[in-house]
């Protein structure tokens, strides 16, 4: 029992200086990762996507499924919509980053109150399969509002590193 409690107490204070040990070497990692001056300025992007059809292939929702959820010629619509055209329709980058931002932020809002949503619609009469439909393309909301939201970004920052005539 004696060299038991022996080897405990041998062992927790390996793995105690163990810990010392590791935590400088830690420190100094961190501090050799931080910056002391400023940022640098982020690069300007040299092209930025004309439309939003790369975001397909991160949907959640089968695509079919998705276009007949929302409507067949809605999604195709969307993802192939020039960007350019959507930030002109939208009254500029501001207004459309905002309008993009704005969707986002509803869409969590839904997807943070999972059990609410499903607990309503099921009130409704909705099946499962329906809200779990209705759910993921929440999901593929957010992805195509996000994309959109970075691409007018970049089309913002393309448009203000041009000099000004």
């Amino acid at each position: 029992m004696e060299a038991r409690t022996e080897m405990m107490a041998v062992a927790t204070a390996r793995c105690a200086l163990g810990a010392r040990l590791v935590a400088p070497l830690m420190l100094a990692l961190l501090a050799a990762c931080s910056t002391t001056g400023p940022a640098p300025a982020p690069a300007v992007p040299t092209s930025c996507p004309e439309n939003l059809s790369a975001v397909k292939a991160k949907l959640v929702t089968p695509y079919d499924e998705l276009a007949s959820f929302i409507g067949p010629d809605e999604l195709e619509a969307t993802l192939t919509k020039p960007v350019d055209e959507m930030i002109e329709r939208g009254g500029g980058f501001a207004p459309s980053i905002a309008s993009g931002e704005k969707y986002v932020q509803e869409y969590n809002a839904i997807l943070a109150d999972e059990k609410g949503t499903r607990a309503e619609y099921r009130a409704m009469g909705e099946t499962d399969e329906w809200i779990d439909l209705y759910l993921n393309s929440v999901r593929d909301g957010i992805t195509i509002n996000q994309a959109f939201v970075d691409a007018v970004r970049c089309k913002q920052a393309m448009a203000q590193a041009q000099p000004q005539s």
